[in-house]
């Protein structure tokens, strides 16, 4: 060998090692940042912000997965303010941790035997501190995709055509021919090098141009088993994880040959940036490699969808266990449910207060049947209603609630709280909320679980004579069926019409010194005070207008007679 080759392969040498020191720190630092993060962040609020377009492709996977199990729908979702309860949860270090977890809470599980492994490995990351580091680390290390949905990805691999591989190897072999061809003549060895690097790159794009809309997506699956496997081999004490690493050890031995490839695809597939991430892409330009790759297991995963799922499932599982640990840690006072079997619906709650309230009061309520709720503006009825149907709703997902104590039934969950009118359909607030109440009542069945409704200032949107006649009605026709109805409202009026079907319990407040003082304690009986014109006075309208109005207010009250 010449001087001259000598001086190629010292330097080529040189840039490799340079490469790989390089490659080992970023590594170990990238390591030890996740570790930092992962310990500060178990049982505390998440820190992470999420565009708008990253949270609604984190519902992909349950949208395309609920099938025709009952599930939590928008407005009810949306009256909850579940997307805020979500990010509480939310310290998933990963796209599907997210995304299980999101489908999670969208389903009630009826299985109470389901309910309580979840809580079983919640409390297991939260007794053993190394395992829950380590799991939570390998997640954080799979990340996040800003603007596709790891479902989405995995899906589309069924969509993968067929491709040849016989090119690609003679583009390699022609450019270890143009190497050898240094030790013959260097000099044209160069030329002979060159025109064969610009031929593989220009092909290189031509083939990937085909197949690149397929190329994420087999980086992801690749991905996948690749941490399916790392997560397979961590130690754990006990034999609580010994299903879950069966379970990933079995999908990602059939996957086999996607496990190999994964040190290529999952880099290429991750966060970009580095100097080994840009060695990778120039390496692939010139070899073809990751084609190489993608065309001998692509047919592979083709014909494994359902173990995809598979292994998804049980990654999902063990990072949703992670998350209820880190939120049980976080409320400090929670409880695990008790579940009433049968369909006469019952529900009972001891110091339950709402999660995303900073010193949130907290109340305690028994039913059995339908309950008004009353009180004056501001006083904490809606927050109440809340209350009860998150607590609910997490009790049926993640076996926790926000409560000394929770008792209560299998329910199907719904409400009417939050409405508003739709400008782009011309429908007005009323029609919105008699469509709302509708589904409520279509939902109940005999032959299901019993349906927990929550509805806030029942027909608020039309006058008061036929809003207090259809509101009696409607609340009237919820006794006696498989229904459990919350209802909150200004009419005082529904508290004499519906006494003795429905439980009335009522928010107070205390005015002092010009000042509307809020308890936010829930009491038994009927609202007996008034704010709305005393609200008037401290905000300095007329005085003669608030005594005007307190005088037409009582006489109504003494006659049932509106006068001036």
């Amino acid at each position: 060998m010449d001087q001259q080759t000598m001086i190629y392969v010292a330097f080529i040498l040189g840039a490799c090692l340079l490469l790989g020191v390089q490659y080992v720190v970023s590594r170990r630092k990238r390591y030890e940042e996740l570790c930092r993060r992962v310990r500060e962040q178990w049982g505390s609020i998440p820190s992470r912000e999420y565009s708008l377009e990253e949270f609604e492709k984190i519902s992909h996977y349950f949208r395309k997965r609920k099938g025709g199990e009952f599930f939590i729908d928008d407005i009810t979702w949306n009256d909850l303010g579940m997307d805020d309860v979500f990010l509480l949860i939310n310290t998933a270090g990963s796209a599907i941790g997210e995304e299980y977890l999101y489908k999670t809470l969208r389903v009630p599980e009826p299985d109470r035997d389901l309910l309580k492994k979840r809580a079983a490995l919640a409390d297991y990351f939260r007794a053993h501190k190394r395992e829950r580091e380590e799991y939570g680390v390998c997640f954080a290390m799979m990340g996040r995709r800003k603007r596709v949905a790891l479902a989405d990805y995995i899906e589309r691999l069924s969509e993968i055509p067929s491709q040849p591989v016989l090119f690609h190897v003679l583009c390699i072999l022609l450019l270890i021919a143009s190497i050898a061809s240094f030790a013959v003549k260097p000099a044209a060895g160069v030329g002979i090098f060159l025109a064969v690097m610009a031929f593989n790159i220009i092909t290189y794009y031509r083939c990937k141009g085909r197949i690149g809309q397929y190329f994420p997506c087999m980086a992801q699956a690749a991905q996948l088993v690749e941490y399916g496997r790392r997560l397979e081999r961590i130690r754990s004490d006990g034999d609580l994880l010994l299903p879950y690493a069966r379970r990933l050890k079995n999908a990602c031995g059939i996957l086999k040959p996607v496990r190999r490839s994964a040190w290529i695809l999952a880099e290429k597939a991750g966060v970009g940036g580095s100097l080994v991430e840009a060695a990778l892409d120039y390496l692939c330009m010139v070899t073809h490699l990751d084609l190489i790759l993608f065309s001998r297991i692509s047919s592979l995963v083709r014909d494994k969808g359902e173990i995809l799922e598979e292994l998804m499932q049980v990654m999902g599982e063990l990072e949703l266990g992670l998350c209820i640990g880190s939120f049980r840690d976080y409320l400090g006072a929670y409880c695990q449910p008790v579940f009433k079997d049968g369909k006469t619906p019952y529900l009972s709650c001891e110091n339950a207060y709402h999660p995303l309230v900073e010193n949130a009061v907290a109340n305690s309520i028994t039913a059995g049947r339908p309950v008004l709720v009353t009180g004056s503006n501001a006083s904490g009825k809606s927050t109440f209603l809340k209350t009860l149907g998150i607590n609910a709703l997490l009790a049926q997902t993640l076996y926790t609630a926000a409560a000394d104590r929770y008792e209560g039934s299998f329910f199907r969950i719904y409400s009417s709280m939050a409405l508003t009118d739709d400008l782009e359909s011309g429908e007005s607030y009323y029609m919105a909320e008699i469509r709302s109440l509708k589904r409520i009542l279509d939902a109940i069945s005999g032959d299901r679980p019993p349906v927990l409704c929550f509805i806030d200032e029942v027909l608020r949107g039309t006058n008061t004579v036929e809003r207090i006649a259809a509101s009696t009605k409607l609340l009237e026709s919820l006794v006696g069926r498989p229904a459990l109805c919350f209802a909150a409202t200004h009419d005082i009026e529904l508290t004499a019409l519906l006494e003795g079907i429905y439980d009335n319990y009522h928010f107070e407040e205390q005015i002092e010194e010009n000042d509307v003082i809020f308890s936010y304690r829930l009491y038994p009986g009927r609202a007996s005070t008034r704010n709305a014109i005393r609200l008037l006075s401290i905000m300095g309208y007329d005085e003669r207008i608030i005594r005007e109005a307190e005088d037409m207010a009582e006489r109504f009250v003494q006659t049932g007679e509106w006068t001036l």
